[in-house]
């Protein structure tokens, strides 16, 4: 099923970024996510499971407990060589992780969940998954209709005749502000949250999800 172009916020895209409900078993050939090439199955698109952390534990190997969008709590099994712990300084109740081509796997305790075996394809993000997904809206928002680009904080619009110029974020490269007072400000009153949010909603937004050429990694 390939990708069409949509209004949609990025990260509200459910097959580019689906629930664990709609992540293909990894003993089953979905047709959403894979193709057969000369009596291979490769994938026929990218894709990114996104969860929550409330939980995580294990003593050798590090399990994390996360809600996913539709709010369901799974597993996530750390299967790296070093079994989770080069994650283990980010692991925050709070933050979401990411999984590039997640699957659904039957662990030996009955559950099903994520196993994850390469650790380039996981990445913890030091924001709330509510978080990212209001900044995947306000980047579709801005962007939608090409609308004029306002000041993140006094909300002044960019106007070239009285040389009204905004500056981007130097880190998020996405939120805009007529002056450093301004900035400051909207550090301060939330932004400095917003912006690793913004950050990985650029970073998603620069890669063509529906399109496979070679696997992505963190």
């Amino acid at each position: 099923m390939p990708e069409t172009k949509t209004s949609q916020s990025l990260l509200r895209n459910s097959v580019n970024f689906p629930a664990f409900s709609d992540l293909p078993y990894e003993n089953d050939v979905d047709p959403t996510y894979y193709v057969q090439k000369s009596y291979i199955f490769s994938p026929r698109q990218h894709w990114c499971f996104l969860g929550e952390i409330v939980d995580s534990y294990g003593l050798c190997r590090i399990l994390l407990r996360v809600k996913d969008k539709d709010g369901q709590i799974v597993t996530i099994g750390l299967y790296t060589d070093d079994r989770g712990q080069a994650l283990a300084p980010q692991i925050k109740e709070g933050h979401t992780v990411a999984v590039l081509y997640g699957e659904q796997h039957n662990f030996l305790d009955m559950t099903v969940g994520i196993r994850v075996e390469e650790p380039s394809i996981i990445r913890i993000i030091p924001c709330s998954l509510e978080q990212l997904l209001k900044a995947s809206d306000d980047v579709a928002a801005r962007n939608s209709n090409g609308q004029s680009e306002c000041c993140g904080s006094c909300g002044k619009k960019e106007n070239t005749s009285n040389k009204t110029h905004l500056r981007l974020c130097s880190r998020c490269k996405q939120a805009s502000y007529c002056g450093e007072v301004c900035q400051k400000k909207a550090w301060a009153d939330g932004h400095k949250a917003d912006c690793k949010a913004l950050g990985w909603v650029q970073w998603c937004a620069a890669r063509k999800w529906g399109m496979f050429n070679s696997y992505f990694n963190f």
